[in-house]
């Protein structure tokens, strides 16, 4: 038996619910058939939490032998603590135990400038390409100078699709066990995404890769998408998994996150879990109203708002073609209107957004301008891949060239990885014709973590975007800063 702890932020489910007197807990046991008795302690005193969701297998009984060993998992909440402060978490089953140190998250945003709010971003993370750890690496190092207080994993936390050439048997109970397997590489370490799961309380939200690439529709490169049954089997093994490893426990699917830290307020959008096939919608009709009135509470409140989903705002409609192949994007739904419109209601209103995203294998930051008042309207940080997933083929291809690059000139220290996308040149022109004018501030390839930085600025608050590129060679890892992105109101 393995016994595994993260932290998770509690989200907000009632108007003045503060973030730092409250914590939740994941716990996943590993290599067990029933379901242990735990015990409890908080700075090593035993404590009864409240179970949010009690410890149970993350395959259903019906595909799996009730004697096989398996992975079960749970969710437990601890209130009454106090914000901003260091607690010693254990749980204990017999003679094995495992603990975990947490920090709680501040009820506001620090007032002293030399203790900014540190958010970490990751997303993409393909765990065979991560064989030296090098991403666990660079998180433990981060904690020990910077250390997150909130962490956002922004969709590919796992990628149930690959390798591609694997064999996968079009059965629930057969991929409900082979998804397993994979999410206890990616949870259950060394490696994998454990340095990040226990560095601060982490939110998950899912993009295609959590099912399979460009869910939910049909992928040419895998097969049992092929048929409607074969897409309903996969997603059913795959969404199984999902629930016990990412979901936020007292959320249901498609359900946003949201978390205030006044005066910033996050919005974490499901945007691929509950998308339609005939593209009718990318969020339920629920998450679109709760996005509506988010808008408007952070409008009406004077709040700063950050919203957060798996692929970028400014990515243009794609052809049926390249939807097909790769994946569609947001603006391929026909809900996307109402959702950039609610979006950028909140500038409208006196306050600029902020957007983050992943997915597109590289990073960047952009903004966009107000041509009607020049103002600064939104602001979009990207951060992807922490570990690039690997392309049969093609890769081999760039790494030739990237050789033969390095024999003529100077080496390219990320031969696989393709360059940043310039944004276009306004944002959603088919909704606001050049209303917002768009460019990029800076693009970094390769693989990557984001810090954000949130300060206090006066009536306005700085963020401070650091790209921490993930490689091998020191003099390439260094940290790039960017900004301070300005929020301030008009």
């Amino acid at each position: 038996m393995d016994i595994r702890l993260y932290p998770r932020p509690v989200p907000a489910m009632a108007a003045n619910q503060t973030a730092g007197d409250r914590l939740q807990i994941w716990i996943g046991v590993f290599g067990v058939a029933t379901p242990p008795p735990i015990q409890w302690f908080l700075n090593g005193t035993p404590i009864t939490p409240t179970t949010i969701t009690d410890l149970h297998s993350v395959r259903s009984a019906d595909l799996v032998p009730s004697t096989s060993p398996r992975a079960f998992a749970g969710v437990y909440e601890f209130t009454g603590l106090q914000p901003e402060s260091v607690y010693t978490v254990k749980a204990q089953s017999g003679v094995q135990q495992a603990s975990i140190e947490v920090q709680t998250l501040p009820n506001q945003l620090p007032t002293d400038s030399s203790k900014p709010f540190h958010v970490l971003l990751v997303s993409c993370y393909y765990q065979p390409e991560d064989r030296s750890e090098l991403v666990s690496t660079i998180i433990r190092q981060l904690k020990g100078t910077f250390r997150p207080n909130l962490t956002l994993l922004l969709g590919d936390q796992v990628y149930l699709d690959l390798p591609t050439l694997t064999d996968y048997k079009d059965d629930t109970t057969w991929l409900a066990d082979w998804f397993e397997r994979y999410y206890v590489k990616n949870w259950r370490g060394p490696g994998g995404l454990e340095a990040i799961l226990s560095s601060a309380p982490c939110i998950s939200i899912p993009d295609d890769h959590e099912y399979w690439n460009n869910a939910p529709h049909d992928s040419l490169v895998v097969g049992n998408t092929q048929s409607a049954a074969g897409r309903e089997r996969w997603r059913t093994a795959a969404e199984m998994l999902y629930r016990g490893f990412q979901l936020p426990a007292s959320l249901q699917l498609g359900d946003p996150f949201i978390l205030d830290i006044p005066p910033l307020s996050f919005f974490l959008a499901d945007s691929r879990s509950q998308r339609s096939e005939n593209r009718s919608r990318s969020m339920t009709p629920q998450a679109v109203q709760s996005l509506q009135a988010w808008c408007n509470r952070v409008s009406q409140e004077g709040l700063f708002g950050v919203f957060a989903t798996g692929q970028s705002l400014y990515d243009e409609p794609v052809g049926s073609l390249k939807g097909s192949v790769v994946d569609y994007s947001l603006s391929n739904y026909a809900d996307y209107p109402d959702v950039i419109r609610m979006l950028m209601s909140i500038p409208d209103r006196g306050r600029p957004i902020l957007c983050l995203t992943g997915d597109v294998h590289w990073g960047r930051v952009a903004k966009s301008v107000d041509v009607k008042t020049g103002r600064d309207a939104l602001y979009e940080v990207i951060s992807s891949p922490s570990a690039l997933v690997s392309s049969v083929g093609f890769d081999q291809l760039k790494m030739v060239g990237g050789f033969f690059g390095g024999l003529f000139g100077k080496s390219d220290p990320w031969p696989r990885h393709s360059n940043p996308d310039t944004p276009p040149d306004f944002l959603a022109m088919q909704v606001f014709d050049k209303r917002y004018q768009s460019n990029e501030l800076y693009g970094q390839p390769g693989d990557q973590v984001v810090l954000l930085s949130f300060t206090r600025a006066g009536h306005g608050v700085d963020v401070g975007v650091t790209y921490y590129p993930i490689h091998e060679e020191a003099h390439v890892r260094q940290p790039i800063t960017v900004g301070p992105l300005r929020l301030r109101p008009f």
